[in-house]
């Protein structure tokens, strides 16, 4: 006789996932802090070691500027970040690079990626679903990324770098649109170039 084995049941609490469950309570923590506590918010604010410090006033125009978002809460979750010189956002999309939310220095490394292209972006979108990051009930978004993340999905600009020899003819100054798994919130992102029309 086969024996059989029962799936694993996810335990809950109230009928709840926990993950939820947290995802509200930092919520509501991360608004106790707005709201009573200013002063504790940079504590709340989780950076990150690609980031350029904040005490380094002097930033190049072309270091990317992201909007990233640290751990679940509200609006002041929300944190405009300057990379370091030759760093990039990237999504989920481009892990077999390397990990989202940032690139490492791609100035020092001579092996880019041949399926993708490093868009200067200039338009992205704004979703529901951004939001639903930002409070932490996007559940790829935790599976997938997780903390730090950079959101969104839709992209438009110009071309800046093209990775090997391009048989799909992008081309540098090429005006493109598309979409990425995360990381549009971003003034550079590395988008593979099949998902860029």
């Amino acid at each position: 006789m086969a024996r059989t084995t029962s799936p694993s049941k996810k335990w809950t609490i109230f009928g709840q996932d926990p993950d939820i469950i947290l995802a509200a309570l930092a919520n509501i923590l991360s608004w106790l802090v707005v709201t009573f506590f200013p002063f504790l918010l940079p504590h709340l604010l989780p950076s990150s070691p690609e980031e350029e410090p904040a005490c380094n006033e002097i930033t190049s125009t072309t270091q990317t500027k992201c909007v990233s978002i640290g751990r679940p809460g509200g609006m002041e979750q929300l944190r405009l970040v300057t990379l370091k010189p030759g760093f990039c956002t990237i999504g989920y999309n481009v892990r077999h690079f390397c990990p989202p939310p940032y690139s490492h220095a791609l100035s020092d490394d001579p092996i880019f990626p041949t399926d993708c292209v490093i868009l200067k972006n200039e338009a992205f979108s704004v979703n529901y679903a951004d939001c639903t990051i930002r409070w932490g009930f996007y559940e790829s978004a935790k599976k997938f990324v997780g903390w730090p993340i950079v959101p969104g999905f839709d992209v438009a600009g110009t071309i800046e770098h093209v990775g090997g020899n391009d048989p799909s003819g992008f081309k540098v100054g090429d005006r493109v649109f598309g979409c990425t798994l995360f990381g549009a919130y971003s003034t550079k992102i590395l988008v593979p170039k099949i998902q860029l029309r």
